[in-house]
């Protein structure tokens, strides 16, 4: 008896420590560390309109990126940190580095949970928008003139509750925090709250409703309070293509009182599935800006987006057009004028081998009496190769240029060429 009792711990010792084994072994596989070595040419560091400052610099970046991503739950991590080194100006050698997570846990009993995080620190004046990728190709309004230590982080976690297969109610929330040591920038933080709910009375009719608390904590600027209020109605004629009402209402309130406004706006859009991999949508309305203090605003609003995702070639299109919000960034611009056009496409000759090109414009006016107009450019090309499975080359060719109308804002302009070639092998 004592032995048929050793024999079954042993058996169950040895199932436990095998699907342990084999769990560890899941995880391990799924476990990427790479490193990859980039050298980078600029002709226009710090991108000034005189005394363009030239130099090749090199960053060694060790990373590790990590994928159990499924329908239900998951994880999506890529984190890296970089030595970057000046062959000229040793002075501006520093750590770079950045991370991104994406992780969701959906439930048996409809609540969910999703988790998103980024990390950057950097010293290029130019800023990605946070939470969008290289092939949206959508920078920050506000620009760097020198290069200086800046490093963000956005925590952006939601729950909801889903009551139907595409009724929710949940509530979002996002802390953003921006330190920079460059001259003439400033610090800053917000805290975003968003309840929001989301309602299909039948397959053809919809509702969707938000509130939207932020508030911001600046350095030197006035504090701000932010509400916002949106609702949409939702109209589906087909499977594929939906219609939609949509107002807002935004309040914004700052500490001195000096800049205080609320904007009203109202649009008609439409979304239309084309396929499983391409999809368009398109949205048109007014809106109007009514300041406490100085001169009122009011114009057209415009948004349109296409893309196309398939094995073979990816596509983003996009533009924009009405008013912008630019906050916590290196300059904090405040309300803008504003209208944008971005574009990139990747294609795949083959398996190894693939080509891509981006480029962007955008108009920025100030809402002050001089009527001042800031127009920037952007274009670029890539070819990627992959001669074996772990190790990839990269180079990359930038052009960036800035222009404006506004004579004694001149010495804003600038030009950029700049070259990039990246070796990364991953394990």
């Amino acid at each position: 008896m004592n032995l048929k009792r050793v024999i079954r711990v042993f058996i169950i010792f040895s199932c436990i420590l095998t699907a342990t084994y084999v769990y560890a072994a899941d995880i391990l596989s799924q476990i990427h560390p790479y490193i990859s070595v980039k050298g980078e040419y600029s002709d226009n560091l710090n991108l000034t309109h005189e005394n363009q400052k030239k130099d090749f610099y090199t960053t060694i970046s060790p990373g590790v990126k990590f994928s159990n991503m499924d329908a239900k739950s998951g994880i999506d991590l890529d984190a890296s940190a970089g030595a970057v080194f000046y062959n000229d100006y040793t002075d501006l050698n520093y750590i770079s580095a950045n991370a991104n997570l994406n992780a969701k846990y959906l439930t048996s009993s409809h609540f969910n949970f999703y988790l998103k995080n980024s990390y950057i620190r950097s010293d290029n004046p130019m800023e990605r928008e946070f939470f969008t990728t290289t092939q949206d190709n959508k920078f920050v309004l506000a620009t760097e003139t020198q290069r200086g230590i800046y490093w963000r982080n956005v925590v952006s976690p939601t729950v909801e509750y889903q009551f139907g297969p595409e009724s929710r109610v949940g509530v979002n929330y996002r802390n953003n925090v921006y330190q920079t040591a460059a001259i003439g920038s400033e610090n800053s933080m917000e805290n975003y709250v968003s309840p929001f709910i989301t309602y299909w009375l039948n397959r053809q009719n919809g509702i969707s409703l938000s509130y939207a608390y932020a508030n911001g904590h600046f350095e030197t600027s006035p504090d701000l309070n932010a509400h916002k209020v949106e609702a949409s109605y939702m109209l589906r004629f087909t499977p594929k293509a939906t219609a939609s009402l949509n107002g807002g209402y935004t309040k914004q309130e700052y500490s001195d009182n000096s800049m205080n406004y609320a904007i009203y706006e109202s649009s008609l859009g439409i979304s239309y599935l084309f396929s499983s991999t391409l999809s368009a949508s398109a949205q048109a309305g007014y809106y109007w800006q009514n300041q406490e203090i100085g001169q009122n605003n009011n114009g057209v609003t415009f948004k349109a987006d296409i893309t196309q995702k398939d094995a073979r070639t990816t596509y983003n299109l996009s533009v924009q057009g009405g008013y912008t919000q630019d906050l916590f960034t290196a300059q904090n611009l405040g309300f803008r004028k504003y209208y944008r056009a971005t574009g990139s496409i990747t294609h795949f000759l083959d398996r190894q081998l693939s080509i891509g090109c981006l480029g962007s414009v955008e108009r920025s006016e100030s809402e002050s009496d001089t009527g001042q107009r800031d127009t920037r450019l952007g274009a670029g090309a890539n070819i990627s190769y992959l001669p074996f499975q772990w190790l990839k080359f990269s180079l990359e060719y930038a052009y960036n240029q800035n222009n404006t109308n506004y004579f004694y804002e001149a010495t804003n302009e600038y030009k950029e060429n700049r070259g990039m070639l990246t070796i990364t092998a991953t394990y």
